[in-house]
């Protein structure tokens, strides 16, 4: 049924926080804390070979390519708390998998498979309920910090959680029934908290304009892939092959490269979640009162610095300690500026629905990741580890690029077209 209100004003009230946010909530504890915790130390004991364990993580991160698939299901069949909710029980059926699984390959494989579908089904539709709601630039700020502020708390709840069973010296099993029951609990609260929200969803064919039939026409490969939103999946790829790159191999790069030992690495890296968390609230009141652009520029400008402060420190002998740290920490913060504002960008310039390009954007940083640490992983064993951070200036800078000599003047005719009165 179509959405009765989708020409209406944008909506400028309401709650910062709702509750089918638990479903982010549940992505803190769930991927964050659970599967981080839980799986690759299991999946060593059960097989006796770290490799495996390995393989199972990247089969897991490698299933947000269906991101797209999983959104544009949702934007197809106005299925988006279908597929938000299903995914928060799909991780729970994957943990119950695990702890029944009595260590047979071939179910720890397929749990991986369930594991990161519903993964990629959660992030590919969730911020779609802002996104895609209708809301004035500020209150899309504001629910949007929230939305990604709940997932840290998720994972410290759950990392709690998950310390006091082992603690408590649950085995493996009771553990992940433990996951797959909060992560029960996370889909019963989702699926009956989600279906007014859900409602608000706008789709083009809500918009009874001239320009739908011709926004239709782009809905097709080409049409995303040669296009401005085809620029901005390439400037997400770049953008996380230099922050996933360096970040999936930082305990390695501050021992073998600057000579910090790993306790202060943990120190660092537990610091840049704390400001992190910080950095939310910054970001959103930015993108509040700016647009989401801006921000997002000054991300991806904090990534390339700090990739390269850390590459040119990594020449230099004794590097200073604090210089090492404050070029990592940038490029760390630079993190809430471009995941807070990436789906706001993405609707902005998309010639497909919000679910689909979320979707996509998921899709890209998952390429980004993947393509960042197998590159990393390549240029550590045959150049040395600075390599990857020299891998993330490059990235980094070729993403800055297509920014600013792309994406930003298509951003300018935008916002001519807009205070025009032009349909954008």
């Amino acid at each position: 049924m179509a959405n009765t209100n989708a020409n209406d004003a944008p909506s400028a009230q309401g709650p910062a926080f709702e509750w089918w946010m638990i479903s982010n909530l549940s992505m803190g504890a769930g991927f964050s804390a659970f599967v981080a915790l839980l799986i690759p130390p299991f999946v060593t004991e059960a097989t006796g070979n770290a490799a495996d364990a390995g393989i199972v993580m990247a089969v897991i991160s490698l299933a947000a390519v269906l991101g797209p698939v999983l959104g544009g299901f949702a934007d197809r069949y106005r299925a988006h708390r279908l597929v938000m909710s299903g995914g928060v029980l799909g991780m729970a059926v994957a943990f119950a998998m695990y702890a029944i699984s009595a260590e047979n390959a071939a179910i720890m494989a397929l749990d991986a498979i369930i594991m990161g579908t519903s993964i990629a089904a959660v992030s590919a539709v969730a911020p779609v309920f802002i996104v895609g709601a209708g809301l004035s630039q500020a209150m899309q700020a504001k629910r949007l910090t929230t939305f990604n502020l709940v997932a840290p708390i998720g994972q410290v709840l759950g990392g709690a959680m998950l310390g006091a069973a082992a603690a408590a010296g649950w085995s493996y099993p009771q553990r992940f029934w433990l996951a797959g029951a909060v992560m029960l609990l996370a889909f019963l609260a989702t699926w009956f908290s989600s279906g007014e929200p859900a409602k608000r969803i706008q789709l083009p064919e809500d918009k009874a304009d001239e320009h739908h039939e011709e926004k239709k026409k782009s809905f097709g490969l080409g049409g995303v892939l040669f296009s401005t939103f085809g620029l901005y999946l390439l400037i997400l790829i770049l953008s996380s092959v230099a922050n996933n790159g360096i970040n999936n191999q930082i305990a390695n790069i501050l021992p073998n490269v600057y000579g910090i030992d790993q306790t202060t690495t943990s120190g660092l890296i537990s610091l840049a979640g704390l400001l992190n968390i910080a950095i939310f609230f910054v970001a959103g009141a930015w993108m509040g009162r700016s647009g989401a652009m801006t921000p997002f520029a000054v991300g991806n400008l904090a990534r390339l610095v700090g990739a390269l402060g850390l590459a040119v420190l990594g020449l230099v002998a004794n590097s200073p300690v604090l210089l090492v740290a404050a070029f990592m920490q940038l490029l760390y913060q630079g993190n809430p500026f471009v995941r807070l504002t990436q789906p706001v960008v993405a609707v902005r310039f998309a010639t497909i629905p919000a679910g689909a390009a979320s979707g996509w954007v998921i899709g890209a940083s998952a390429i980004g990741s993947f393509l960042g640490s197998v590159i990393g992983g390549f240029l550590a064993d045959s150049v040395g580890f600075n390599a990857i951070n020299w891998m993330g200036v490059i990235a980094a800078g070729a993403a800055v690029a297509l920014l600013f000599i792309g994406l930003w003047p298509a951003e300018r005719k935008k916002r001519k077209e807009e205070a025009a009165g032009a349909p954008a």
